[in-house]
């Protein structure tokens, strides 16, 4: 008689809100599709708190039960590696420290090595590790094993290929004589200086820590089996084209939409400590106050989520003189608004069918999440993949209106432009309702992806499983 081969899937994410949340979602969705197999989280040991408590307090689109997700916590003390006490998340960290929190995890590698060949003791078992892609050095764990090994990118398609590019041609970018800066491998888009943050895309060089780390992980991505990508092939054909051509011979399966409180995506979770708007995070006082009154002047009922600006400590309390005088009052007043402060229920929000439009940061999970309940989307992208984001949806798609864009100084605009982008996404015009079906539209793209006679993402998972030998 046979005997069944161990199976085992190791997910390690990188600690981000959103790669957190995106891991979790894919271990869900994991766990179901293979009932036989143990499929198991691992990071430091508040991370996997962090996830444990999540996984045990937040519902599922699915049941998959509360022992079929396992965790693993790897030894880890900040302060070996120049970090606060408590610190292993970037959530803790401003944005030029993140660097230091990349290098600390790279550390990790000796002790996930010991993990990984603990489980390949049993000489039968299947080991499949997939790993977030700042900790793609895994690779080298899995290697030395005999595992099989996938990345998981948890941004769209697009905004990772223009990322790669971008980070292959550091520290000479590109830039033409009309100041647009045109990659070779994607010849057709062109971007400008306003969509290139952090800063230090614009003032890298070889002795950069940030470009010395980006350049290594990208050596390592090209040693990986697999890339699985947190989007749909009907919704980011040219976005994952432009990844396979980057990518060469490892195959790029998108999976998604992994969609947290949406009961029709697969792997989908209502974890509202999740979800948070932090378009804000980065936004200078003035900027608030000139979003304020424009909020006013619309006389469009609004729910805010409000952080203390660039420059505080976002996680003190948020002071009224932000804001303009009285202006919290007469929206409580006329029953016309309401002010969060710190997280927000996102996903219940966007869910709600009063809801008619998300101004955002663009942050692929929160794109994800509009969409799947087809909400239109007001872009104020401020850094990283996010200004790519916005250029699939209004571009491709005609589902987003930018309103204004980070830059390098400030993001801050005039209140009437954001009133007047706010009436073009929810006023009573043509452009306005055709913009509302084309987002529908859009929802049902999503939803078709994961239907059960030959949705694609259905379709490329079990691909992806046969391939790393799961199935």
């Amino acid at each position: 008689m046979a005997t069944t081969r161990k199976k085992h899937v190791v997910l390690f994410p990188f600690p981000g809100q959103g790669h957190l949340a995106g891991f979790l979602a894919i271990a869900r969705l994991l766990s179901r599709e293979l009932p036989d197999a143990t499929v198991t989280l691992v990071s430091t040991p508040r991370n996997v708190a962090a996830l444990r408590s999540s996984s045990s307090s937040s519902s599922s689109g699915v049941d998959v039960g509360q022992s079929s997700i396992s965790f693993h916590a790897l030894p880890f003390v900040p302060a070996d590696h120049g970090l606060p006490a408590g610190c292993e998340s970037i959530s803790s960290l401003p944005v030029p420290a993140f660097i230091t929190l990349f290098e600390a995890f790279e550390a990790l590698e000796p002790a996930f090595d010991d993990y990984v060949s603990g489980l390949r003791g049993d000489a039968d078992a299947e080991v499949c590790v997939v790993a977030d892609v700042f900790v793609a050095w895994t690779v080298d764990a899995a290697r030395r094993h005999g595992c099989a090994h996938a990345l998981f990118v948890s941004c769209g398609a697009f905004g990772t290929a223009i990322f790669h590019a971008l980070w292959n041609h550091m520290p000479a970018l590109p830039f033409g004589s009309d100041g647009a800066l045109r990659l070779p491998e994607h010849p057709d888009v062109a971007l400008c200086r306003s969509q290139l943050s952090p800063a230090f895309l614009l003032r890298g060089d070889l002795s950069d820590r940030w470009t010395a780390f980006y350049q290594r992980i990208i050596c390592h991505g090209y040693r990986t089996n697999a890339v699985l990508a947190n989007t749909v092939e009907e919704f980011e054909p040219t976005g994952l084209a432009m990844m396979r051509r980057a990518l060469g011979e490892v195959p790029v399966w998108p999976v998604g939409p992994l969609v947290r409180g949406d009961s029709s995506a697969a792997g989908s979770s209502e974890t509202d400590d999740d979800s948070v708007l932090r378009w804000l995070d980065s936004q200078l006082p003035s900027s608030m106050m000139e979003l304020a009154a424009a909020l006013e002047a619309t006389g469009r009922p609004f729910v805010w989520a409000v952080r203390p600006p660039m420059g505080y400590d976002i996680t003190g309390a948020f002071r009224d003189e932000w804001l303009p005088e009285g202006f919290e009052a007469r929206a409580r007043a006329g029953d016309r608004g309401i002010l969060v402060r710190g997280w927000a229920p996102q996903v219940r929000i966007l869910a709600h069918a009063a809801t008619g439009a998300f101004l955002s940061h663009c942050g692929w999970n929160s794109v994800l999440e509009s969409l799947a309940n087809s909400v239109p989307v007001i872009g104020w992208p401020l850094a990283a993949e996010q200004f790519y984001n916005v250029r699939v949806l209004a571009e491709e798609w005609g589902v987003c209106v930018e309103v204004a864009r980070g830059n390098l100084e400030s993001s801050a605009v005039g209140r009437s432009k954001v009133a007047e982008v706010v009436e073009t996404v929810m006023g009573n015009t043509a452009e306005s309702a055709a913009m509302r079906r084309r987002v529908v539209e859009v929802q049902e793209v999503m939803r078709s992806a994961w239907a059960e006679d030959g949705g694609s993402s259905r379709t490329v998972l079990h691909e992806f499983l046969r391939a790393m030998r799961l199935q």
